[in-house]
């Protein structure tokens, strides 16, 4: 090999988890324990001097394997050897401050082969620049391995379903770095929880709307109702809606100016009746079909965004009848709504 050769390289680079918050004593122990692991490594799958550069980072190790007469997944395969060997170290050693935890990333690149200031070789480019900054992403006992090394991996029967989906992570000066996660094997020796860098803090969902919580309340009360007059005429849904919205509305107004007079309505029509039945057919008898089929979506829009709609509404039935998760979102966020209306009553809560 001559120098500064461009080269193909895989790259296997580790730390050790917290390294720096252990005394001397440990470091020199935890260094020297993973020097024999991964040497011991090397020489298992006999791996020849001549196609290996391992370079000390102080707080780990990069394995620099050179050349393209290696097995395809080498660099895979040492990375869950090292894991293994590290997990066997910990459960045979008795004292604690001997025992440790590494992270790996993986990366594949065409880098140079150059000798360093010692007169030793050594590799520089962006392969061993990025490999450090993937395992930099990883939890203790993680594999990351980036995007190529995994496009040339997952075909393979041996790491079919093998690796997570796609993170992307931009580092620095708008450089993005597209990796996976080796979640296969099973093992206790290996994390196959997601990184924690990539774990999206959980926003809490915000309550439901008042006129939302007002109408799934009129759903819940009337839902016999409303299939039977479903099942009766599939086109009813579209009156229906009308009729849920104006009485959720009316509800609101109610709700929001102490006007609780049946008679004091400030939205609903006067249909002459005080019972549902008799509100829907006043709404099947003046509102034409065509006009309830254009505008009952528009009138369902407002009353339930479509996102609260997909989550807490039967689409298989109109979205006229709320679920059970439904109907737990509205006794959690309007409990005040709940016990108006009487609904622990219909449905046994």
């Amino acid at each position: 090999m001559v120098r500064s050769e461009i080269i193909p390289v895989k790259y296997v680079f580790l730390d050790v988890v917290a390294y720096t918050k252990r005394t001397i004593e440990a470091q020199c122990y935890i260094i020297d324990a993973l020097n024999k692991i991964v040497k011991g490594t090397a020489n298992r799958y006999r791996i020849n001097d001549d196609y290996v550069i391992y370079i000390p980072t102080g707080d780990g190790i990069c394995i620099a394997l050179l050349g393209a007469d290696l097995p395809y997944d080498i660099h895979v395969t040492i990375a869950k050897e090292i894991l293994h060997r590290i997990s066997v170290n910990n459960s045979r050693v008795r004292l604690d401050w001997k025992k440790f935890k590494v992270r790996v990333g993986i990366n594949q690149c065409d880098d140079n082969l150059i000798t360093d200031i010692n007169g030793m070789r050594n590799v520089a480019g962006a392969g061993i620049n990025n490999a450090r900054r993937i395992m930099d992403l990883a939890d203790e006992s993680q594999i990351l391995v980036n995007t190529v090394v995994y496009e040339n991996l997952h075909p393979r029967k041996a790491y079919n379903r093998a690796f997570s989906p796609e993170f992307r992570k931009e580092v620095k000066h708008g450089l993005v770095l597209r990796m996976h996660q080796l979640v296969k094997p099973d093992t206790d020796w290996l994390n196959t929880n997601t990184p924690s860098v990539f774990v999206t803090q959980v926003q809490p969902e915000p309550p439901l709307p008042k006129l939302t919580a007002y109408y799934f309340a009129h759903c819940i009360k009337n839902q016999d109702f409303i299939l039977n007059k479903i099942r009766e005429d599939t086109l009813n849904h579209n009156w229906l809606k009308f009729l849920l919205w104006f009485l959720a509305e009316d509800s609101k107004k109610a709700d929001e100016t102490g006007a609780y007079d049946a008679y004091v309505r400030k939205v609903l029509p006067d249909t002459g009746s005080d019972t549902i039945d008799g509100h829907f057919e006043w709404f099947r008898k003046h509102v034409a079909g065509e006009v309830a089929i254009e505008l009952c979506n528009i009138i369902l829009d407002d009353a339930v965004p479509s996102s609260i709609r997909y989550k807490y509404l039967y689409s298989e039935s109109e979205d006229l009848v709320v679920n059970s998760e439904g109907k737990e979102k509205l006794k959690g966020d309007w409990p005040e709504i709940w016990d108006e209306f009487g609904l622990g009553e219909l449905s046994g809560q």
